[in-house]
């Protein structure tokens, strides 16, 4: 199995320069997308995944900067020549969301049928819900859910792959989460969200619409401080750690992370960048 890391940054609000939340796996002819943040369409490409390739795609909550770009994804698939099914997986309500999506676009689909002779999208994307504690098989790819703590967001979810007698965690967002550390437990790589507290300050008064106490404690009640990550790697017994969903993605370097890991977890660390890749189970 390989992991491309499509983008790396965390939140909704769009960067000139990183890409928003969203891996891709691959494993013998199975091509998994987890999450569709912003720009993941074109990062596909400079990965050099043509869209149509996608077999399946995973969302792992639906806050908008892991699931923004998925109605595009599913355009760009099929204007890249998609003709066999693509299944789209997620938690309630991603049927809705879907549907949305293709309704949203149901004047260009209907055109282009009409004109073009495509078959129509909407006979190809196969969507299912997935809940924690669900398993299925992805071709070869066996996949496990659980769900994890990412209030106000409910469900939300992290998945396992297992195939080729290797496995790769996706945490999505998620504060410090037993259910994760059992669904990760002995994996040979584990791909997280982490957040450095210390870092994190207030936007400028003209540049935000929220609330800084309300947006605060959701960032540090619901996600993942790096002070508190090793020690999650280290009782799962993971390999690997990558570091990826990075909050605040623009000055993070200011802190040692990587002290700060390696306090408790003794196994890899990496810190993810986009367009990184890497092997399941092989060190660097």
């Amino acid at each position: 199995m390989r992991v491309i890391l499509l983008g790396t940054k965390g939140g909704p609000r769009v960067s000139a320069t990183d890409c928003g939340p969203g891996h891709v796996l691959l494993s013998g002819d199975r091509v998994v997308l987890v999450d569709c943040g912003q720009g993941v369409p074109q990062q596909l490409l400079r990965a050099g995944i043509e869209p149509n390739s996608v077999t399946d795609i995973v969302i792992t909550h639906h806050h908008s900067d892991h699931n923004t770009a998925l109605g595009t994804v599913l355009m760009a698939a099929w204007a890249h020549g998609l003709r066999r099914p693509l299944h789209v997986h997620g938690p309630e309500p991603i049927e809705r969301i879907v549907a949305a999506h293709l309704e949203a676009n149901v004047y260009d689909i209907d055109i282009r049928v009409a004109d073009e002779g495509r078959p129509d999208l909407r006979d190809l994307v196969v969507v299912s819900t997935i809940d924690g504690g669900d398993t299925r098989q992805l071709g070869s790819v066996r996949m496990s859910a659980a769900r994890v703590r990412h209030a106000p967001v409910e469900p939300a979810l992290a998945y396992r792959f297992d195939a080729d007698g290797v496995s790769v965690v996706f945490s999505g967002d998620t504060g410090p989460s037993e259910e994760l550390v059992a669904l990760a437990a002995g994996a040979d790589d584990l791909v997280h969200e982490v957040i450095a507290p210390e870092l994190l300050r207030p936007f400028d008064a003209d540049a935000t619409n929220s609330s800084w106490q309300d947006l605060h404690r959701h960032l540090v009640e619901s996600h993942t401080s790096v002070h508190d990550l090793g020690e999650i790697a280290q009782r799962a017994r993971v390999a690997r750690l990558t570091l990826s969903h990075i909050v605040p993605a623009a000055t993070f370097d200011r802190i040692d992370w990587k002290a700060a890991l390696a306090r408790s977890f003794t196994g890899d660390i990496v810190k993810g960048t986009d367009l990184m890749e890497f092997t399941v189970g092989r060190r660097h």
